[in-house]
């Protein structure tokens, strides 16, 4: 009897690989906890994409011809070595710590903008990762179309993020709109509606919305 290529009856399923593209906001958290609770399986490994932004510091001149110049800030320069070691800890203490505590393997991986990337820019950086690592699921969170200078200085693209990614991959993606974590951990599945590419809305258990 010659094998189909699936896996046998009864034999275990091959860890999934999913990405989460991450920042420090609570939206971004609701999201993580809606991987961690809903989709994730004995196995997986998740995977957290971050691109921090880290500009120099910029003064904006405004001339009476209505001209504008940027001109450096004469403050020190940004410690860049003390800002990502504060940025890795947050990320240990809001997403990174929990799974540990539930045993769940992850891996971060964090790159610079240092060039005031625009949305696509962090989607490709997105999307080679999702390929390097074969990501089952990319799962973003859906934070408000916000302006430069926004309350988030980490990743204030997230919520054109979410867009560009619905978009512009063929890889299944999860938008969490909101989710509040049962107190006791569970195995439940979400009944959101994945797919690959394109808009389609949907709902999924404990409140979060599905587009993929």
């Amino acid at each position: 009897m010659q094998s189909s290529g699936g896996a046998l009856p009864g034999s275990p399923r091959p860890g999934r690989n999913i990405l989460l593209a991450i920042d420090t906001t609570d939206a971004s958290v609701s999201a993580a906890q809606w991987a961690m609770h809903e989709f994730y399986r004995k196995g997986d490994t998740f995977h957290l994409v971050h691109v921090a932004r880290i500009l120099a510091p910029q003064l904006t001149i405004h001339h009476q011809y209505h001209a504008t110049y940027d001109v450096p800030d004469p403050k020190p320069p940004i410690d860049e070595r003390a800002f990502l070691e504060r940025l890795k800890e947050d990320i240990r203490e809001k997403i990174t710590r929990p799974m540990d505590s539930l045993g769940m393997p992850h891996n971060l991986h964090l790159f610079l903008d240092t060039d005031n990337a625009p949305a696509s820019a962090v989607c490709t950086t997105i999307f080679k990762v999702a390929e390097q690592v074969d990501a089952a699921i990319l799962v973003v969170a859906a934070h408000g179309k916000g302006h430069e200078g926004g309350r988030d200085p980490w990743g204030t693209y997230l919520g054109s993020v979410a867009d560009y990614t619905m978009n512009n991959t063929k890889r299944p993606v999860m938008v969490v709109r909101s989710y509040t974590p049962p107190l006791v951990m569970h195995m439940s599945r979400s009944a959101g509606r994945l797919t690959g590419g394109g808009a389609v809305p949907g709902s999924a258990a404990g409140g979060a919305s599905a587009s993929g």
